[in-house]
């Protein structure tokens, strides 16, 4: 006490703060000394959630480590949730305590990967996501994204143009309208000219495009080609000329046509009086689904930037082109 009445022992207002900073750090490090002694007996409740967590995952076997926010990436996603504070602590563990995934450890393994890499690429450039040579593992793989709500993240579509516009022969005899986002292509008259039909502009080729055609009218015995095509103008070559023959074409009428050349040991038989059909071009792989057959039918090595096509043999046939819906997709195993 000096001669002011003054405490001359008391802490000056520094020492105060390093002395409040010292009792933090002391805290502190007795919580994750606490968090530690917890995760060594297998307690697991009380693991707050960091995007910065280093998760550790023994997925079918194989040990995966990433952080949280890799995980948790895609917001609303089933995996995003199962990382959560809330939902992780209700996972079944192995035993050395880390999380237990009972699925293909390869197909996880893409998937965390595509996550990491998606988290730092610049977002106007696209990303190519996994994919599995083994058609069966293809499909294994989308039922896992489809379980983990990354489907639709890892192979997102891109609705037709809005400004798609058909581009009919000079000649043509085909007639179209449009309404509410449905073109309808109708074909009246053979003996006027050819029945061609091309959309521009073309499919980008790094995007995944998905449409729905229906027969609305096709008489007995006729038939219709539906499909792509590189050139608005096919070449002709002979009299008898139809721009399915064109070498850029690839598509469906009586049989398949692949690089203009007629593929009859194909599956497909042709099309049906209101045969409604789901098309996919994804990775030049161009697929048709037809819901009467209950089956798909593919083509591949599909040439970048190709139009949609049409090409009507016969008269009175009408076709109706709209966008897919999501539902759709769905029944189609896409």
């Amino acid at each position: 006490m000096n001669d002011n009445g003054a405490n001359t022992n008391a802490p000056s207002e520094q020492e105060q703060l390093t002395l409040l900073l010292q009792r933090v750090q002391r805290l502190e490090e007795e919580q994750r000394k606490q968090k530690k002694r917890k995760r060594d007996d297998g307690d697991h409740n009380d693991e707050e959630a960091a995007p910065d967590d280093v998760i550790t995952i023994n997925a079918g076997g194989k040990i995966i480590q990433a952080l949280r926010g890799t995980l948790c990436l895609v917001e609303g996603s089933t995996l995003a949730h199962m990382f959560t504070e809330r939902w992780q602590n209700s996972h079944a563990r192995d035993e050395q305590g880390r999380i237990f995934l009972d699925h293909d450890s390869e197909m996880m393994e893409s998937i965390v990967e595509y996550l990491r890499v998606k988290k730092i690429q610049d977002p106007q450039r696209k990303l190519k996501p996994p994919s599995f040579s083994d058609i069966e593992r293809q499909d294994r793989f989308l039922c896992l994204l489809q379980y983990f709500g990354l489907k639709e993240y890892f192979y997102p579509w891109t609705p037709l143009p809005e400004n798609f516009q058909p581009v009919p022969a000079s000649s043509s005899s085909v007639t179209t309208s449009r309404d509410q986002g449905k073109h309808r292509f109708h074909y009246s008259d053979e003996e006027v000219g050819p029945g061609f039909l091309a959309l521009s502009p073309a499919l980008a080729g790094q995007n995944i495009y998905y449409w729905k055609c229906t027969i609305v009218n096709l008489e007995d015995q006729a038939c219709v080609f539906i499909g792509l095509i590189g050139r608005q103008k096919p070449r002709r070559d002979g009299l008898c000329f139809r721009s399915y023959n064109d070498s850029t074409s690839f598509g469906w009428t009586h049989c398949a046509y692949v690089a203009g050349k007629n593929q009859r040991r194909h599956a497909w038989a042709g099309f049906k009086h209101g045969e409604v059909l789901y098309f996919r071009l994804q990775d030049q792989v161009l697929t048709m689904y037809s819901t009467l057959k209950n089956r798909s039918f593919t083509i591949p090595n599909i040439p970048n930037g190709p139009h949609i096509h049409f090409d009507f043999a016969s008269n009175n046939t009408v076709v109706e082109l709209e966008p897919l819906s999501i539902s759709e997709k769905s029944e189609a195993g896409w």
